[in-house]
C-alpha cells in the first residue's frame, strides 16, 4: 500500500503546484507541445530521410527547430489574426473562477511550496546551460583575439577567389591558432575562419577544400542556426527530441557543405582524401588539447568522419536541376507540415487557456483576454479545520489595467457558513495578479471578476487541477 499512497501524494503535490502557479502550467504546457512538434519531423527523417539529399535533410531539422522557436510566441501570433467573421468587439465580460482549498495543503507562505520547487527545478538547468553558452561565446572571442592573421599572398588570394566563386559579399577573416585542433568558422556579420597550426603542412588541394567547406558554412549562416539550436536546447532541455534535433542539424550541416564542395567542381576522391588528410594531421592535436568548442562550426568530428567520407564516395551525385527541384518540394511540404502542426497546437492552447462562451472571432485583432498569473493559495482556518467545517466563499472584485486587484472593489458576495472563511478568501484575493485584458492595444480594467473559494477538509486532486483554469466566463 505504500507505493500507491506515495503516487497519490506525488500527484496531489504536482496538481497543487499547477494550481498555485499558472506560469508553471504554461511552461509545462509548452514543453509537452514541443514534443508534439518534433515527433512528425523525427518520423519523416526515419521513414524518408534516406531518399532525401543532404540539403533537404538539413532543411527538415532546421524547420523543426524554427517551429520550436515559434511555439512560445504562438498565442500572441494567433491573436493578430484578422476578424474573419467581421464581428465587432464584444462587450466586456466578467470572468468567473473557482478554486479549491484543502486543509491538507501546504500554506502559501511556505517559501518551499510545490510550485517554487518545480519552477526552480526547471529554471536552474536552463540558466546553467545558458551561462555555459555565454562562456563558449567568450572562449570563441578569446581564440579569435589570440589567433594570428594569415597574410600569405597565395592563401589570401585563394580565399578571395573562392569567396567570389560562392558569391559571399561579407568580408571573411582568415587566421591560424594553436588553440584549435580542426578548422573552424564562426561569426555572422564579420565571419572568421581559423585553421590549426598544422595547416602549414597542408597541400594546396587540402587548403582549397578546407576553405571551400568553411565558406559554405558561412554562406548558409550555419553558425547562426547552431547558436539558435543550442539556445532552444537550453530552454527545452527536458525534451529528449530537442537534443536529437540539435545533433541531427549539426550533422546534416556538415553533409550539406560536403555536397556543396563537390557541386563546386571538386573531385569526390580528392575531397575524401582531404578530409582524411586533415583528420590525420589534426588527430594528435586533439589528443593533446582535448578541447571542443560547441559554438564553432568544426570541420572534423571523429564520430562522424567515417560516415561523411562514405557518403562522399558512395552517394550518387544529383544533377543540379534535380537537386533544386527536390529542395523546392521539400520546402513546400515542410511549410504545410509546420502550418498544420502549429495551427493545431495553437488552437488547442487558446481554447484551453480561455474556455470562453463568446467565440474568439468576436474580439478585434490584437485584443487579448485577461488571464491569471498568480493565484495566492488561501489558508484553511485552523479553527474550522479542527471543528471539521467545510464551506465556500463567493468574492467579487475589479482587476485594474495593471493586473492588480482594486482594493475598494473587493467584497464578499455570499458565503456558507457566513463569516467562517471570509477573511481567508479576502486575504488571498488581495495578492492575485493577472495578465491585463487588452482592448484596442491598451490594457483596460475588468470589473465584476468573481471567484468561488471552496474549502474542503480533503480535496480531490482532480479538483485542484480543474481549478487552475477559469470555470466559465459570463456576461
Amino acid at each position: 500500500m505504500t507505493i500507491p499512497i506515495m503516487l497519490t501524494d506525488t500527484f496531489y503535490w504536482i496538481t497543487s503546484a499547477l494550481h498555485q502557479s499558472p506560469l508553471l502550467m504554461t511552461a509545462i504546457d509548452i514543453v509537452l507541445k514541443s514534443i508534439a512538434v518534433l515527433i512528425p519531423f523525427a518520423l519523416i527523417d526515419a521513414l524518408f530521410g534516406a531518399k532525401l539529399n543532404n540539403t533537404s535533410r538539413h532543411l527538415l531539422w532546421l524547420n523543426a527547430l524554427l517551429c520550436l522557436a515559434i511555439l512560445p510566441w504562438l498565442p500572441a501570433l494567433l491573436s493578430l489574426r484578422p476578424d474573419v467573421f467581421g464581428g465587432g468587439q464584444s462587450a466586456a465580460a466578467s470572468a468567473w473562477f473557482e478554486l479549491t482549498v484543502s486543509s491538507q495543503q501546504t500554506p502559501a507562505s511556505n517559501p518551499f511550496n510545490a510550485a517554487t520547487v518545480l519552477l526552480t527545478a526547471y529554471l536552474t538547468p536552463v540558466f546553467l546551460m545558458l551561462a555555459r553558452l555565454l562562456f563558449a561565446l567568450q572562449i570563441s572571442r578569446n581564440i579569435f583575439n589570440n589567433a594570428v592573421p594569415i597574410r600569405h599572398h597565395d592563401t589570401t588570394d585563394l580565399l578571395a577567389r573562392l569567396r567570389k566563386q560562392l558569391a559571399i559579399t561579407r568580408r571573411v577573416n582568415l587566421r591560424v591558432s594553436d588553440r584549435i585542433e580542426s578548422p573552424v568558422s564562426f561569426g555572422l556579420l564579420r565571419p572568421t575562419i581559423i585553421v590549426p597550426v598544422q595547416a602549414r603542412d597542408w597541400t594546396a588541394s587540402i587548403m582549397t577544400d578546407v576553405l571551400l567547406h568553411e565558406l559554405c558554412h558561412i554562406k548558409r549562416l550555419d553558425w547562426l542556426t547552431t547558436v539558435m539550436a543550442h539556445v532552444l536546447g537550453c530552454v527545452f532541455w527536458m525534451n529528449p527530441l530537442v537534443w536529437l534535433a540539435v545533433k541531427r542539424l549539426r550533422e546534416e550541416s556538415e553533409h550539406s557543405c560536403d555536397t556543396a564542395v563537390l557541386n563546386s567542381g571538386r573531385s569526390d576522391t580528392d575531397y575524401a582524401e582531404s578530409l582524411l588528410g586533415v583528420a590525420t594531421l589534426c588527430i594528435q592535436a586533439r589528443r593533446n588539447t582535448g578541447r571542443s568548442h560547441a559554438l564553432m562550426q568544426t570541420m572534423l568530428d571523429q564520430n562522424t568522419l567515417k560516415t561523411r567520407i562514405s557518403r562522399v564516395l558512395e552517394e550518387n551525385k544529383m544533377q543540379a536541376s534535380e537537386m533544386q527541384k527536390q529542395i523546392r518540394k521539400t520546402i513546400a511540404c515542410l511549410l504545410m507540415l509546420s502550418a498544420g502542426v502549429l495551427g493545431v497546437l495553437g488552437a488547442t492552447q487558446v481554447l484551453s487557456a480561455q474556455e470562453q462562451r463568446d467565440p474568439p472571432a468576436t474580439r478585434a485583432a490584437g485584443d487579448e483576454e485577461m488571464l491569471p498569473l498568480h493565484n495566492e493559495q488561501p489558508l484553511y482556518p485552523r479553527s474550522a479545520a479542527e471543528a471539521g467545517i467545510e464551506g465556500w466563499v463567493h468574492v467579487r472584485f475589479t482587476v485594474n489595467a495593471a493586473g492588480s486587484i482594486d482594493e475598494n472593489s473587493l467584497a464578499v458576495v455570499d458565503a456558507e457558513p457566513a463569516d467562517t472563511f471570509n477573511n481567508s478568501a479576502l486575504a488571498a484575493a488581495r495578492k492575485f495578479r493577472f495578465k491585463p485584458r487588452i482592448r484596442g492595444g491598451e490594457a483596460v480594467a475588468v470589473p465584476d471578476v468573481q471567484y468561488v473559494f471552496r474549502y474542503k477538509l480533503q480535496a480531490d486532486p482532480a479538483d485542484l487541477l480543474d481549478s487552475a483554469n477559469p470555470a466559465t466566463s459570463t456576461d
